[in-house]
């Protein structure tokens, strides 16, 4: 039911919209094999009902696999099948005429969009994070494969690009936050691929970066201190599982491909209505520039903070509060455990680090000395005892 609103609003509001974007985890957590492929296809049926003039961009999500999380191998009968049914979405116009050939292969393909000079690169991230394994398949050298394949599209792509992927480089806000309360710093990439990454896209002129994953709404800057910082648009979910409404974006795209008006349409008191955007917040254009413009008022006027982060829940009470907000802030252009930890003046390490490594390995030896010692006091105390 929530599904079905939720598409009717998107046409209430933009009833021929050129293009929508789709930023991955189709499909439940946990969500049994039987059930994966069905799901994956009536979501592509009901939105090109929908829309069936729209170019579609889907970026495939760590749920979506069949076979568990962070677990799609390349070439999986997942792919095959999720590719038949998104295809003539994505495809349309013969905007993506290699879709087919490369998505099947492991979720990644190039299409030219709507709009003179734009193009986008589109690519499953999954297979970059520390969490990935290759539960049904062989996972083989996808990662580097998968990696080479996207610096090679950046390299050959004409005009002002648009890079859309599920998970967003950098730390995981949620989890270092409320889960590891500041002990562990949480990465959502392997860190040596983050740092590759990121330094591809300073290299190019992205017009815009889009991920999902963390199921709120939320922006990054890639490059902040950079002549060309990359603006990054975090999309939130229509599953409210993580505390938040249910939302969906809307914006208007420019000659040059960058937004203007992202809007936050949400789930309240049983209708869908707009609660605002960016330009709550100051921001018009959805560029770098702005956005390194919108990081600094943010840090210096806290009267700012409550747009923001009703926005990021889509209105929902907000898990930010004063403590940790520093953490939510610093993400936005801190990607790596030092900087992070810099600017959060805050302690906390990274199990993907070698100083995570060795941490946890201190905390090990620690912990066997231990039973190695109390083991040795209790054998001497039952041999004075006789037992």
């Amino acid at each position: 039911m929530l599904w079905e609103s939720a598409v009717h609003a998107m046409q209430r509001i933009d009833p021929d919209p050129p293009v929508v974007v789709v930023n991955g985890d189709l499909l439940a957590h946990s969500i049994s094999r039987r059930d994966a492929i069905p799901t994956a296809v009536a979501i592509a049926q009901r939105l090109d009902r929908a829309f069936p003039h729209a170019q579609f961009i889907l970026a495939l999500g760590n749920n979506d696999s069949g076979c568990g999380d962070y677990a799609l191998a390349p070439d999986a009968t997942f792919l095959r099948a999720v590719a038949a049914a998104w295809g003539p979405l994505i495809n349309r116009r013969g905007a993506a005429p290699g879709f087919m050939r490369t998505f099947v292969r492991d979720g990644f393909y190039t299409a030219t969009l709507p709009v003179a000079g734009l193009h986008a690169i589109v690519f499953d991230d999954v297979y970059w994070s520390p969490r990935y394994h290759a539960a049904c398949g062989k996972g083989g050298n996808v990662v580097n494969a998968s990696f080479t394949e996207v610096e090679s599209a950046l390299r050959a792509t004409p005009g002002h690009l648009w890079v859309l992927f599920h998970i967003p480089p950098g730390v995981d806000t949620f989890s270092t936050a409320l889960i590891s309360k500041r002990t562990v710093i949480v990465p959502f990439m392997r860190p040596d691929l983050r740092d590759r990454f990121t330094a591809d896209l300073s290299d190019k002129h992205i017009a815009l970066a889009v991920a999902g994953h963390t199921h709120k709404f939320a922006y990054r800057v890639i490059d902040a201190t950079g002549p060309n910082p990359v603006p990054m648009l975090l999309v939130p979910a229509i599953s409210p599982i993580f505390g938040n409404k249910p939302a969906f974006l809307t914006a208007d795209v420019t000659g040059d491909g960058s937004l203007r008006h992202v809007e936050v349409t949400s789930f309240k008191r049983g209708r869908w209505i707009d609660i605002g955007g960016m330009r709550s917040l100051g921001v018009d254009a959805f560029t770098g520039k702005a956005l390194v413009d919108l990081q600094a008022r943010l840090g210096a006027n806290p009267s700012l903070r409550p747009a923001f982060e009703r926005l990021y829940n889509a209105g929902a009470p907000s898990e930010i509060n004063e403590r940790n907000w520093p953490i939510y802030w610093c993400a936005a252009t801190a990607f790596g455990t030092t900087p992070f930890r810099n600017c959060t003046q805050a302690g906390g390490f990274s199990f993907i680090t070698q100083r995570g490594l060795e941490a946890v390995a201190g905390v090990l030896l620690i912990v066997v000395a231990i039973v190695v010692a109390v083991d040795r006091w209790q054998r001497r105390r039952r041999r004075r005892l006789g037992l």
